[in-house]
């Protein structure tokens, strides 16, 4: 028998691609996805999964390697942000042409901040595009997208885990999948041979700004505003979380990858249904 599961993800940039693992072991343990809301990645998972897309998108990500990613980061200078983002939000879009999320299967809802106006937007009618692309916008990373009323940036800014924004329907279990755990991460068995990558001459200001992995104790502008960043994001959703309680929480650890390490889908993928299937272990009434 299928369990009906609203579903909320938590952004984290590359680690939300954990949420594809967690999709896929729910649905291989009976539960049948009635609902769904997301914060950054988490909102682009969710529309890839309504429009039954995420297979393809899977597909193209674990094509992905450093010199594919590196492609796609159209650097800007300026004020607002220093990626435009135009290609990746290109190449975004392509997992699902623009429809108006009320002809959408289930519920859907995304979350973005209106930094003009200081408040909370969530996107539940309209554009399906327009509301991933707004609630994907990292401030200070990709330019935010503007309106002649509002400034839209990452809804991590005010509800990185949005379980209060879910869609309820009758007999329901309130499922969260969050990307940023503070805990230890042990990582999965893949093959070596699959981390087999080109060789890529990353300039030195794309090292500078994405703070490499080998230098991540190196205190420089991004690291710093990312470090800082994240333990508000991270508070903000240990509160959403104890506040709203939801029936199963499934947790990621954030140390499975950078902001920007779309070329380790597979091991997230794989991290994704491992955390899922500890999170169901250790909640013996829903596995």
């Amino acid at each position: 028998m299928n369990k009906k599961a609203a579903l909320v993800l938590s952004g984290g940039a590359a680690r939300g691609i954990a949420h594809i693992g967690v999709i896929e072991e729910l649905t291989k343990h009976g539960f049948k996805i009635t609902s769904i809301a997301g914060n950054s990645m988490g909102a682009f998972i969710g529309a890839v999964f309504v429009m039954n897309k995420i297979e393809e998108f899977k597909e193209r990500i674990l094509a992905l390697d450093k010199k594919d990613v590196l492609k796609f980061i159209d650097f800007s200078f300026g004020k607002q942000g220093f990626i435009k983002g135009e290609k990746i939000f290109k190449e975004l879009q392509n997992f699902f042409p623009d429809t108006d999320i009320e002809n959408l299967k289930i519920p859907y809802a995304a979350v973005a901040a209106d930094i003009k106006n200081m408040k909370e937007v969530v996107f539940t009618e309209g554009s399906l595009y327009k509301a991933v692309r707004a609630s994907i916008s990292i401030p200070s990373i990709f330019k935010p997208v503007k309106t002649d009323n509002a400034v839209l940036v990452d809804g991590g800014v005010v509800n990185p885990i949005p379980v209060n924004r879910i869609t309820r329907t009758k007999n329901d279990i309130l499922i969260a999948s969050y990307v940023n755990a503070n805990i230890p991460y042990s990582k999965p068995s893949i093959p070596d041979q699959h981390y087999k990558q080109k060789s890529v001459d990353f300039n030195k200001k794309f090292k500078e700004l994405l703070s490499k992995r080998e230098n991540k104790d190196k205190l420089n502008y991004f690291s710093l505003l990312s470090k800082s960043t994240n333990l508000l994001t991270h508070r903000l959703s240990i509160m959403n979380i104890e506040k709203y309680k939801p029936d199963l929480l499934i947790e990621t650890s954030r140390e499975t990858a950078g902001l920007f390490d779309f070329f380790k889908a597979k091991e997230l993928i794989e991290a994704g249904k491992k955390a899922t299937i500890k999170a169901l272990s250790d909640n013996n009434t829903l596995s």
